[in-house]
């Protein structure tokens, strides 16, 4: 069985870019794949415009603004995969 692959998108007010940043994940090859996002208490509508894409496959949490540490971790926290893709 192909491994699962998980790919980690931590983001803060990242509206301009969080919609090109999923299609791009989204666009990868590998055939067994999820994306997680984890929105780090953006101010703009980084959540909402994410949240868009939830699926099966995506994703989608937010939390208190904790910092792109806290974010990246929280997003391994939930990944299912073995795997794992970071965008930074």
């Amino acid at each position: 069985m192909t491994p699962l692959v998980s790919i980690l998108i931590p983001a803060y007010n990242a509206e301009r870019w969080i919609g090109d940043t999923i299609q791009s994940a989204l666009a990868q090859t590998w055939p067994r794949a999820e994306v997680i996002i984890v929105d780090d208490g953006s101010r703009d509508r980084t959540f909402q415009t994410a949240r868009q894409f939830a699926s099966k496959t995506v994703s989608v949490v937010t939390q208190e603004n904790q910092g792109a540490s806290a974010a990246r971790n929280r997003a391994f926290e939930l990944s299912q995969g073995c795997l794992g893709l970071l965008y930074l």
